[in-house]
């Protein structure tokens, strides 16, 4: 696959949407702390290994796979987007971390053929415009029987940290025709059937797949909720060109349903993910 397919994906994240996500790495990796430690688990990263972190953005997950691997293990982290990673160079440097990182596009990144133990990745392999020819690309990175580990959003309903934000919004958006469910996407990866069928494409085998769910706090306030769904949440994307206008009714809509989810401790939703893992 030439780069040109993913050109949509490599200007959007390393624009101001990927400008605005480095600002704000340390709020998304609060939001992702449900998944990030079980994920982590599941990896189960042993001294030495020598492990591909694929949409690593800001570096969390590369940090501590780093810090897992120690000194004689080796980690690479790789994403599309600048802005995220000079924000994870700098936090390697103030952590004399040995973690490095590659700004290209995993899709067709010339890997040293099976040099990696572990493939992994928190939500940064949903987006790939030919999943199946990705995925193969990093099985030939991995050393024979090297695992995949990686975490995807199940379906949106599940998923309600975006589910009743995005309702809320969609009455004051333009309607748009039924986008193709496996198209590259937050939730293109939301069935275990199709999980299978792009691994199994790809030569992966032994492929397990289970539930993780988290409490994921979403604010202190209705309104503390709602601005963070919509400047640096699941809404950011969706409202980047709507005008001040829509922005105010958007704001106004979502504050109203959030207000149902508030509890004494705040506002709490449910983020659902798979967390997978296969054999190369």
């Amino acid at each position: 696959m030439s780069s040109a397919s993913n050109a949509g994906q490599i200007a959007y994240w390393n624009g101001p949407i990927g400008q605005a996500w480095a600002a704000s790495h340390e709020k998304r990796d609060r939001d992702h702390t449900g998944i990030t430690e079980p994920l982590l688990a599941f990896a189960d990263v042993k001294p030495g290994e020598h492990v591909l972190d694929v949409g690593c953005g800001s570096g969390t997950t590369t940090l501590i796979l780093a810090e897992r691997a120690g000194p004689t293990g080796r980690v690479l982290g790789i994403d599309l987007s600048g802005p995220m990673l000079a924000v994870a160079k700098q936090r390697a440097a103030s952590a004399h971390s040995v973690a490095q990182f590659a700004q290209a596009d995993v899709s067709e990144y010339r890997f040293e053929k099976h040099i990696f133990d572990l493939g992994f990745s928190q939500f940064g392999v949903m987006f790939f415009a030919d999943p199946v020819g990705t995925f193969r690309n990093i099985r030939r990175a991995l050393k024979k029987n090297g695992r995949l580990v990686f975490a995807c959003w199940r379906s949106p309903a599940e998923h309600t940290w975006s589910s009743i934000p995005e309702s809320a919004a969609k009455p004051f958006l333009p309607s748009a025709p039924p986008a193709d469910p496996d198209a590259p996407g937050r939730f293109s990866l939301r069935q275990p059937d199709r999980i299978k069928q792009v691994l199994g494409g790809a030569g992966f085998y032994g492929i397990e797949i289970h539930k993780q769910d988290a409490r994921t706090f979403a604010g202190a306030t209705p309104e503390e909720a709602a601005a963070s769904a919509i400047d640096s949440g699941p809404l950011q994307r969706t409202l980047a060109d709507a005008d001040e206008a829509t922005r105010m009714k958007v704001r106004a809509a979502v504050t109203e349903c959030l207000a149902r989810e508030m509890t004494p401790d705040g506002i709490y939703l449910n983020s659902a993910a798979w967390l997978v893992r296969a054999f190369a």
